[in-house]
């Protein structure tokens, strides 16, 4: 067996404003093709008060004696550089004490209250790892490893239009395969971004996830728990889509190893 990076995120459109005891049911699908590890915890915006619920439906159990505020248990965006200065998010999420094995083909639900009186739309994102069966596609030994990083847009400026989608990839050289172990960027705007591996057609997320969620900077990298595997000449396809209302310029690096066989 080896494990694969892989994210499953829940959006709470327009969560009804309250004071934290009226819940709201999100039910995450496992995918069937593989059990799911758990790890961390990440939402956007920052400036949520939730307080949140987890189930595990197969066997009805709570990951907790009560509700939890948000901030307890979730981690979030951070801004690190100097004030004034544009600042891409950071990636800093709660992490569990030790990884939760959610089965393949089962539901996991999410419940959701708002305590601010206000109402929000939460994005709220669960990273681990797809748990495969068989030899890892880089079990083999190499010639040699070196460090490397792709980046999004090669050259000039990747833009999305106000409220609009723009599809995107990284062709990868022949030379070698690529592991990716973390995910950096920038963006001027809120956003969403799917990926996916294109030689292997493999999804890395049940749907699009917000763009904080999963990228984060040189101070708080997304470090991912497992790599993901990209084959040598293939590519890695991206989809972003606007969520700021106004033309949204994006940086999107890859940083991992690559792996001459």
């Amino acid at each position: 067996m080896y494990k694969e990076y892989y994210v499953y995120q829940t959006t709470f459109t327009s969560l009804a404003a309250g004071t934290g005891t009226i819940f709201t049911d999100n039910e995450i699908r496992i995918d069937s093709d593989s059990e799911f590890e758990f790890i961390k915890t990440h939402h956007s915006p920052v400036t949520a008060r939730v307080r949140l619920k987890y189930r595990d439906d197969t066997s009805g159990r709570y990951l907790g004696k009560a509700s939890q505020d948000i901030r307890t248990i979730s981690g979030h965006s951070r801004f690190t550089m100097a004030p004034g200065l544009p600042t891409p998010p950071g990636f800093v999420p709660f992490i569990w004490p030790r990884p939760y094995n959610i089965a393949a083909a089962t539901t996991f639900t999410v419940s959701a209250a708002d305590y601010s009186n206000l109402g929000i739309t939460l994005y709220l994102s669960f990273h681990g790892n797809k748990i495969r069966q068989g030899e890892a596609p880089w079990a083999r030994e190499p010639r040699a490893i070196l460090p490397y990083m792709y980046t999004l847009p090669s050259t000039g400026t990747l833009q999305i239009p106000a409220n609009g989608t723009i599809s995107a990839s990284i062709a990868t050289d022949n030379d070698a395969s690529f592991i990716i172990h973390k995910i950096v960027g920038s963006r001027d705007g809120a956003c969403t971004i799917t990926i996916k591996d294109g030689a292997r057609d493999r999804q890395w997320m049940n749907t699009a996830v917000h763009f904080d969620n999963l990228v984060g900077n040189g101070h708080y990298p997304n470090i991912l728990p497992a790599p993901r595997y990209v084959a040598r000449g293939s590519v890695i396809a991206v989809t972003l889509q606007d969520l700021s209302g106004a033309a949204n310029d994006v940086e999107l690096t890859f940083i991992g190893v690559k792996r001459y066989e």
